[in-house]
Formats: C-alpha cells, sequence, structure tokens
C-alpha cells in the first residue's frame, strides 16, 4: 500500500511511560540506566529545594547514587543563565543535564540549553513535576529532551504517583528501568479541561493582584501560549515572606512557599540571585478547584494581610 487505511507503525510519536511510587524515584531510574554507565556529572540549576518532610526530589536521587554533580545559574526570573550553563559544560564532561520547568512555564532558554547539551554530549532529562499539563496538552514541553518525569499530586487530585517517560531517542531503555503497573496516571482525567481552567485561574488571579503591584510582584507576566501553570508565583516585596505565608494559612488560604530553603550543597556566594528568589518568593493557587469568586477573596484576604504587617 502506498497509503494505509490506518496508522500501522507503532514507533511513529511514541512515548513510552513507566508509573513509579513518586517523581523521585522515577528520576532514580533514569538515572540508574543512564548515569552510572559513564562517568561525568549531573548538571542542575542552582534552584533545588530542601524540606525536612520530604527531602528533595530533584537532588536526594543523585545523593543515593553517589553521582557527580553541578550547578548552573539561573537569574531573578528563574531563567536560565545560557552562558554560565555553557560555561559548566566546558569546564567538564556531563551526562545529564537536568532542566526545570518551573511552575509550569516553559522555561525561556529551553531550546538553547537543550542545543547546548547536545553539543556537549550530554542527555537532557526534564524535569515536568510542574509543567505535565503545559507537555500533554500545551505540547509545548518535555519534546526536546530525552526523557522527563511527571509528579501527579502536583496537578491532580492523587495522593502520589510519578510517571518517567522516555521521548523516541531514549526508547532503548524501556527494558532497563522498571516501573510499576499500578496507580494513578494522567489518563483518568480531562486534562484538557483541566488545564483551561488552570489558565483561567491564574488569569482572572493575575488581574485581581494588580493593585498590590510594588508589595506583591507577579514573577513572570501572563501565560505563553500551550504554557499550564501549576501555581502563580509572586514576589513579596515589603513584608517578611514567611510571616504573610502563615497568617495567610491560618486563615484558611492555601498559598505555598515552593524552594523556601535551597539544598545546602548550592553556595550562596556563587549562587546570590537564587537566595535572593528563595526568600521572597510565595506561590498562589490556581487549581481547578478554584473559581473566580475564591480568587477575589483570596486578592482580598493578600491585600489586607500585606497592609497589616507592613503596620506592624
Amino acid at each position: 500500500m502506498i497509503v494505509e487505511k490506518i496508522a500501522v507503525e507503532p514507533e511513529r510519536f511514541r512515548r513510552p511511560w513507566f508509573r513509579f511510587a513518586n517523581a523521585r524515584s522515577a528520576f532514580r531510574a533514569y538515572l540508574e540506566a543512564v548515569a552510572r554507565r559513564r562517568e561525568g556529572r549531573v548538571l542542575l540549576p542552582a534552584y533545588i529545594g530542601w524540606s525536612p518532610r520530604e527531602g528533595s526530589g530533584v537532588f536526594d536521587p543523585i545523593a543515593e547514587l553517589g553521582l557527580p554533580f553541578a550547578f548552573y545559574r539561573v537569574d531573578e526570573t528563574l531563567s536560565i543563565d545560557v552562558d554560565d550553563l555553557e560555561r559548566v559544560l566546558r569546564e567538564g564532561a556531563a551526562d545529564v543535564l537536568v532542566l526545570i520547568h518551573y511552575f509550569g512555564r516553559v522555561e525561556p532558554g529551553y531550546a538553547d540549553a537543550v542545543g547546548l547539551a547536545r553539543r556537549h554530549g550530554a542527555l537532557v532529562l526534564e524535569d515536568e513535576a510542574h509543567s505535565m499539563l503545559s507537555d500533554l496538552v500545551g505540547g509545548i514541553s518535555g519534546r526536546l529532551g530525552d526523557a522527563c518525569i511527571f509528579s501527579l499530586h502536583k496537578l491532580l487530585p492523587v495522593g502520589g504517583g510519578g510517571l518517567l517517560v522516555l521521548n523516541p531517542g531514549a526508547a532503548h531503555l524501556a527494558a532497563v528501568v522498571g516501573g510499576s503497573p499500578d496507580g494513578a496516571t494522567p489518563w483518568d482525567y480531562d486534562l484538557a479541561a483541566i488545564a483551561s481552567r488552570r489558565r483561567d485561574n491564574f488569569r482572572e488571579l493575575l488581574r485581581m493582584i494588580e493593585p498590590l503591584r510594588g508589595r506583591l510582584d507577579p514573577l513572570w507576566g501572563d501565560l505563553g501560549d500551550g504554557e499550564i501553570p501549576q501555581t502563580l508565583p509572586v514576589l513579596v516585596r515589603t513584608v517578611p515572606r514567611d510571616r504573610l505565608y502563615a497568617v495567610a494559612n491560618e486563615h484558611g488560604f492555601g498559598v505555598v512557599s515552593l524552594y523556601h530553603t535551597l539544598i545546602r550543597e548550592i553556595p550562596a556566594d556563587r549562587f546570590p540571585a537564587s537566595f535572593w528568589l528563595s526568600r521572597r518568593i510565595l506561590n498562589l493557587p490556581v487549581h481547578q478547584d478554584m473559581d473566580p469568586e475564591r480568587a477575589s477573596a483570596l486578592a482580598t484576604a493578600l491585600a489586607t494581610y500585606v497592609d497589616d504587617l507592613a503596620r506592624g
């Protein structure tokens, strides 16, 4: 047949996925499959969080496997310093470049960073714990790297679960990465509807907090095409971030502060922008359970709390 009646090429556009208990287990499985066979470093952005309860989902697998690592700079908008990444790649062999799409926004230097990794012989792992929907619905991330990981509970109402997704060039790893057939998958949910609601909530809340400019500033502007937010990150300018976080949660507004504490392996003197950001960032909810009424209540409450804290 010159043209088949139906699609018959099973490997075309195939991205096999493998279930794990969580995203860190998926990441570890990938590292075990690729990095231990080589001698290079794992390169990470210098913005990796840690908490007493969860540790560090990104860094712990590297430490557990005893792999060499290095950090590259991000600026105060969490964008890759591409020149610094190139410097780090030139310093020595690298096995894996970890590229994180923070809070659902696709890294602005995405293509440039992947291109640099390719030129230096490094594989690319996209951490899409926050950007699964930007990948699966928006189709704008997760495709340039060799593999990506998802953290289901960060975007869906499930108790846990992680996925490792292999892109076509990494399909040969399917036999060695393991994984489990049990647990939740994204396909249990209407991802397009969830993505649409999250985008609407982000834009509505962004509009509502506009009067707080100078006191509470969005880290970024509007969403790009295909970007599905995990949260709305803001910078707390005029009052202590931790106090605003505490007051909001005490009154029933579930704001979070992601990456509030960076792992000790990141030196503050070399990466000052990372630490400046970690002391100020606050993440506002835009999940699919939100609606305009709740967004309005949150924006009003934040204005009150910021003013009250400023007055002491």
